[in-house]
């Protein structure tokens, strides 16, 4: 991907979107094949949070505990079973997605505390 490239500018945002929902996240670049070398970065606190996958005409964020999240009032931020796919031509409800970041971390957080 160039630099201009959507897929590219889409994911710093996305980037961003998680950092500020939680500054704390912990980005990992995981799933290194040749046929992706780089990976696909994967967001953690207490738990994985979500992949970003990116693809030739979209992108995918693909929700850990996308079934928890649904029951806690975000079933609409989800266009796919367990994920959001976005296209160059999607906006993002900011305020929507740092809001679904922050329900994920404490969903992982209350499992941490189970565990225990």
């Amino acid at each position: 991907m160039t630099d201009n490239d959507w897929r590219k500018q889409r994911m710093e945002q996305i980037r961003r979107l998680i950092k500020k929902a939680d500054p704390d996240v912990v980005e990992e670049q995981k799933y290194k094949m040749p046929s992706n070398p780089d990976g696909i970065p994967v967001w953690y606190h207490d738990g994985m949070i979500c992949t970003g996958e990116t693809y030739k005409q979209h992108l995918r964020l693909t929700f850990s505990k996308a079934n928890d999240l649904k029951e806690q009032g975000h079933s609409g931020i989800f266009n796919r079973h367990s994920a959001i796919v976005i296209e160059e031509n999607d906006r993002i409800d900011e305020a929507a997605f740092t809001d679904l970041i922050k329900t994920a971390v404490k969903i992982n957080a209350e499992r941490k505390k189970t565990r225990k």
